[in-house]
């Protein structure tokens, strides 16, 4: 193996931009590595703030998406009761703003959008404390659901913006977890 560049890691070197050899002395490669320093071979560092930077933009964004899916539990409804009739009786309500991964119809914004053009329909959910329960979704409050989303939605996306250029423009990885905990902060 010819050697034509050596980047340094935490464990290992990166050989050549594709090969890694682990930091132990009985390994042949990293014996190689020893004697190509050794003969006046530049040893490229690992950059921790680039790194740092990704990492911390990652769990942002990880930490966004998972903002922009919480259900909305703020918002009340007439219960309909087990004959399908609406009572006077009103409950708060969970309302999923995430597709359930096995079944299609639980897709929110076609929710929405179906109570929207019915102008009501049964929603099967929980109240805030867990009991299954089914309200009348309707136009009105399908409407007010779709907007909470949104502006719920945009204020993170835009939050997330900003505190990922803040860490693209930081200057230490000091500077970057600060930046970072902001987000975990709010």
């Amino acid at each position: 193996m010819e050697i034509e560049s050596v980047k340094e890691f935490k464990e290992s070197y990166l050989v050549n931009q594709y090969i890694s050899v682990p930091k132990n002395s009985d390994n042949s490669d990293y014996q190689r590595v020893q004697q190509w320093i050794a003969n006046g071979g530049v040893v490229e560092q690992e950059d921790l703030l680039a790194k740092t930077k990704l990492e911390k933009i990652a769990k942002i964004k990880s930490i966004r998406d998972q903002k922009n899916i919480e259900p909305i539990t703020d918002q009340q409804a007439f219960i309909i009761d087990e004959n399908g009739t609406v009572t006077s009786q009103e409950s708060y309500f969970v309302f999923y703003t995430n597709r359930h991964q096995t079944n299609p119809a639980s897709d929110p914004e076609a929710i929405i959008s179906r109570a929207i053009v019915l102008g009501a329909m049964p929603y099967f959910t929980k109240d805030n404390e867990g009991k299954q329960i089914t309200i009348e979704l309707t136009a009105e409050i399908a409407t007010i659901l779709r907007q909470k989303i949104s502006e719920r939605n945009d204020s993170n996306y835009k939050l997330s913006s900003t505190l990922e250029a803040e860490i693209l423009s930081a200057e230490s990885v000091e500077e970057v977890e600060a930046i970072s905990n902001q987000i975990l902060n709010q």
